[in-house]
This record gives C-alpha cells, sequence and structure tokens, in this order.
C-alpha cells in the first residue's frame, strides 16, 4: 500500500495493524486536558467539504521542529502518520481513502528535542 505525503512531509507507511489498547485510549483521553495547547495551539475541528474554509486541520508550527503526528480512529485504529516539521491533515487515510465525519484522536510528539514536548486530544471532522 502507497501513502501520500503532503509536501513538506515524509510519508512512512505505518505497520498494518497499529491500534491502541483500551488502557491506551484511556490514558489518551486523561491527557487532553493536561497537554492540549502547551506550546502549540491546536484546532479542534475542521471541515473539509471543499468550500476552502477550514478543510484542513493544521498546527502552526515553526518549522524547524521535527513532528511524529498521527490519527486514530475511536476504536484506536491509527488511520495517518507523518513525521515532518508541517502537522497536517487533509481528513483522509495515508492510502487516501476519506474518513466519515466523527471523533478522532491524535498525538503529536516532537522529535529530538531536550524538552520534549507531546501533545494528545480529540479531532472533530465536519462536512
Amino acid at each position: 500500500m502507497m501513502f501520500s505525503a503532503v509536501s513538506g512531509q515524509q510519508a512512512i507507511m505505518p505497520a498494518d495493524s497499529v491500534s491502541l489498547s483500551q488502557e491506551q485510549l484511556i490514558r489518551l483521553e486523561s491527557m487532553v486536558s493536561d497537554s492540549t495547547g502547551s506550546g502549540l495551539d491546536v484546532p479542534n475541528v475542521f471541515t473539509p467539504n471543499g468550500d476552502q474554509i477550514n478543510d484542513y486541520f493544521e498546527v502552526k508550527t515553526d518549522g524547524t521542529t521535527i513532528y511524529e503526528f498521527s490519527v486514530f480512529t475511536r476504536t484506536g485504529t491509527r488511520i495517518y502518520y507523518s513525521l515532518s516539521p508541517r502537522i497536517f491533515w487533509d481528513g483522509k487515510t495515508g492510502g487516501g481513502i476519506e474518513q466519515p465525519e466523527g471523533v478522532y484522536y491524535y498525538v503529536i510528539e516532537d522529535q529530538g528535542d531536550s524538552d520534549p514536548f507531546e501533545s494528545a486530544g480529540f479531532i472533530h471532522l465536519f462536512k
């Protein structure tokens, strides 16, 4: 399976069976209030419907720090992954399949910083 990459992103194919356990999902939910917004302004809603308004989930970064960014379904299956200075999602899987409206979890981790940054939370996708 080929995974598409947005300009400035490194496409790395995730393992086919990457999923979160129930315990990991609970820990992820508990991180939301503690970490979201700690250093990055992370939106929680986007509408990839082609109207040119909020069509992408994008987090503004300094452009130099490399971030590992993953998006998971509510059941814990990873559907998108990137390793890039750009944190961006168009509402599709890494293989280009459009995702339905719903709530998705994200995890953002910086790579190589002496003071590691992590953020986790949820994204509402509306069409």
